[in-house]
């Protein structure tokens, strides 16, 4: 799955039952790629939500480039590398990706399960990221990411338009201070939507 850029804060997506304490704050809006982010309970580890409006592509277009894993380490940013371990249909996955840590903070991997589910109309489309620390035995040079889970929301608001929402919370795991972690939240989904967008357009 994409995603993956999937650095500290790339690991990071919402459960959809996690309670939250705070409302959503605007933290960085440029070049059409808004970063939201906010607390969460009991975590000292913030959430982000991004959103882009990609014109000129197709719901499947986004798709086909979220769900190209095999791609993440050039695609998106952090990404060292990823691959598929279990195909599940065309838009649905369990994928392996390792994530790039600035030193002297480990690196980091993780396992998610990927689900992809369509409305009725055919113009929305829910990516379901769940983490699956447990399904791949855990390497020594990675510090294995066990609590994140988020997703990627797609929805045609216009012929050929797309928007699209990135959320995600997790806890980075290992021995990481909860304000760097939070330092790269904006940034990392930034580089990630707006890639995102230049390789749909592209396509």
């Amino acid at each position: 799955m994409l995603f993956i850029r999937i650095l500290l804060a790339n690991f990071i997506l919402i459960g959809l039952n996690t309670s939250v304490n705070t409302d959503w704050k605007l933290r960085k809006e440029e070049s059409g790629v808004k970063i939201f982010t906010r607390n969460i309970a009991g975590s000292p580890f913030e959430e982000f939500r991004g959103v882009v409006i990609i014109p000129k592509t197709t719901l499947t277009g986004v798709l086909d480039v979220i769900m190209d894993v095999k791609n993440y380490p050039v695609n998106f940013p952090n990404c060292g590398s990823a691959k598929v371990l279990e195909q599940r249909g065309k838009y649905s996955d369990i994928h392996y990706i390792t994530i790039k840590a600035p030193w002297p903070v480990a690196d980091r991997d993780a396992i998610y399960e990927a689900t992809t589910t369509f409305s009725e109309d055919g113009k929305r489309a829910q990516i379901k990221l769940i983490p699956r620390g447990d399904y791949k035995a855990e390497y020594k040079e990675f510090v294995r990411v066990h609590n994140g889970t988020g997703f990627w929301d797609l929805e045609e608001i216009a012929p050929n338009t797309i928007q699209v929402v990135y959320q995600f919370h997790a806890d980075p795991a290992g021995e990481i201070p909860a304000w760097i972690a939070n330092s790269v939240i904006v940034i990392n989904p930034l580089k990630t939507l707006e890639s995102l967008r230049n390789l749909t357009t592209r396509n």
